[in-house]
């Protein structure tokens, strides 16, 4: 019950932060909110396995690539945001924020990463 509650809020926020993007199905945003609402149903599925053994070998492996993953993805937009320079000709009601830069950001993690976010998302598989 719980698990359908998270759910659902969870999918309502996303449709709310995607609410411009739906409408155009070839914008890529579109297709960002499909992933998100796959890793929210995984990420649902998958916790009662987190918890039954959480310090046996392969969960404490899973547990540290968890944390990494977000991690990743929070630093990654942050440089984005700070360093990554807003640019008024990539307007458009489809791109969040942090997608509307001009600048190719090369410290932090994309000095060795050129899609950290993506690395988060495989981290987070």
């Amino acid at each position: 019950m719980i698990e359908s509650i998270v759910f659902v809020t969870g999918t309502a926020y996303l449709v709310w932060v995607s609410r411009h993007s739906l409408f155009k199905p070839f914008s890529h945003g579109f297709y960002r909110f499909f992933a998100w609402e796959c890793i929210l149903a995984l990420v649902l599925l998958n916790f009662p396995t987190w918890t039954l053994n959480p310090f046996a070998p392969h969960q404490i492996v899973s547990w540290l690539l968890l944390i990494v993953s977000p991690v990743l993805a929070v630093h990654a937009l942050g440089l984005l945001r700070r360093l990554g320079r807003h640019s008024e000709e990539r307007e458009g009601e489809e791109l969040l924020s942090f997608e509307r830069t001009s600048a190719l950001v090369t410290t932090g993690a994309y000095r060795y990463i050129r899609h950290p976010m993506y690395a988060a998302l495989l981290f987070l598989a």
